[in-house]
C-alpha cells in the first residue's frame, strides 16, 4: 500500500516545474517587449532653433576685427515643443574657455544683443552661443572672430623732423606721440 497519492509523485513535480519556468520565461518576455517601447526619439521640428540676426552692425559669420574692436552679435531662438529656458554663451581662446553670458529664463522665444569688445591681442577666438529648452534639448550656432593690425580707436600721430639740416621727413605713426 501506498502513502503518497498519484498527483504527489516525483514525475509530477517535474511536469510543474517544467510548466512553471515556462510561464515565468512568457512573462519576463512580455516584460522586456513591453518596457523596451518608448517615445520615440525627438524629431529636428522639436529641438530649439537658434539664429543669428544679420544687418547693419551685426556680426553673424566668421569675420576679421582690429584689436579692441566693439563686438555686436545679435540672437534669436524659438521652440516648437515646451520652452526655453537658459541662453549661454562661450568664448575661447588657445583652449581656454570663458563664459561670456550665461542666463535662465522661460519663454517660448528670446531674442538678444550681446555687445562685447575684440581681445587686445591679435589672436583667432571661437564664439559658441547655445540656447537650452525645458526639456533639456539643445541647439547652438558658432562662429570665428580674428583680431588683426591697430588698435581701432588709436589716434594718428603725424610730426616732422630735419635729417642733416635741409632735408625734411614726414613721418606718420600710431604708436608713438611727440610733443612740440
Amino acid at each position: 500500500m501506498s502513502f503518497v497519492k498519484d498527483d504527489v509523485k516525483p514525475s509530477n513535480f517535474y511536469k510543474m516545474k517544467r510548466s512553471a519556468y515556462f510561464f515565468l520565461s512568457i512573462i519576463l518576455v512580455g516584460a522586456t517587449f513591453i518596457l523596451s517601447c518608448s517615445k520615440s526619439s525627438s524629431t529636428s521640428g522639436n529641438v530649439p532653433t537658434i539664429h543669428f540676426v544679420v544687418g547693419s552692425g551685426y556680426i553673424s559669420s566668421d569675420t576679421s576685427v582690429r584689436i579692441t574692436s566693439p563686438l555686436l552679435f545679435g540672437i534669436t531662438a524659438t521652440t516648437d515643443n515646451g520652452s526655453l529656458n537658459r541662453f549661454f554663451v562661450q568664448r575661447t581662446t588657445s583652449g581656454k574657455t570663458r563664459t561670456e553670458k550665461d542666463s535662465s529664463f522661460n519663454a517660448s522665444s528670446f531674442n538678444y544683443n550681446l555687445h562685447s569688445v575684440a581681445r587686445e591681442i591679435i589672436i583667432s577666438e571661437t564664439w559658441v552661443f547655445t540656447i537650452f529648452d525645458n526639456n533639456g534639448r539643445s541647439s547652438a550656432v558658432t562662429l570665428k572672430i580674428t583680431t588683426t593690425g591697430k588698435k581701432s580707436n588709436e589716434p594718428i600721430y603725424t610730426y616732422s623732423i630735419k635729417v642733416f639740416s635741409t632735408q625734411t621727413k614726414k613721418i606718420v605713426s600710431r604708436n608713438t606721440k611727440i610733443n612740440t
